[in-house]
């Protein structure tokens, strides 16, 4: 008498196959979404409006406002104010920056010292005359939300 043992083989590798598929799949997905759980996804959008402030007087200066959208926190956003044809110069903000909240500033963001991003007036170094605005200059400005490296704001403004 024969034994026939054959058949044996193709059904033990289609289940053998069949396991080390599923087992491979659910390693690479609890890899893939693993890793992107901590970090931010979506791109903030948000309304800014950046303009010279007429209503001071004897003062250049520049109001960057919040005027709706997303909120951007605190040491996740950078802010760049260089004149136009200079590459930017980015700061690291210091303060969440909230809807109606806005940055005055009479300087740029390539002067000297901590620029400290608040909801009132900012200066790099006030003894520093290279840092400031001067009076019909255009200037670039920029922010990033810097994990996401998504620009949230890039205009041209020109000061009087």
């Amino acid at each position: 008498m024969k034994q026939n043992d054959a058949a044996v083989s193709p059904v033990i590798g289609v289940i053998l196959t069949f396991a080390i598929t599923v087992i491979l799949a659910t390693v690479i997905a609890a890899f893939v979404f693993g890793f992107s759980a901590d970090r931010p996804t979506n791109r903030p959008t948000l309304a800014i409006k950046v303009e010279n402030v007429p209503a001071t007087i004897g003062i250049i200066d520049m109001r960057i406002q919040h005027a709706g959208g997303d909120r951007l926190e605190s040491g996740y956003w950078k802010l760049s104010i260089v004149p136009v044809g200079n590459a930017p110069i980015y700061r690291d903000s210091s303060t969440d920056f909230n809807v109606g909240d806005q940055i005055i500033t009479t300087n740029i963001t390539s002067g000297t010292g901590n620029y400290t991003v608040t909801n009132s007036a900012v200066t790099i170094n006030p003894d520093d005359p290279t840092a400031k605005l001067i009076s019909g200059g255009k200037y670039d400005v920029k922010i990033i939300v810097y994990p996401l490296k998504a620009m949230v704001l890039d205009t041209v403004v020109e000061v009087r």
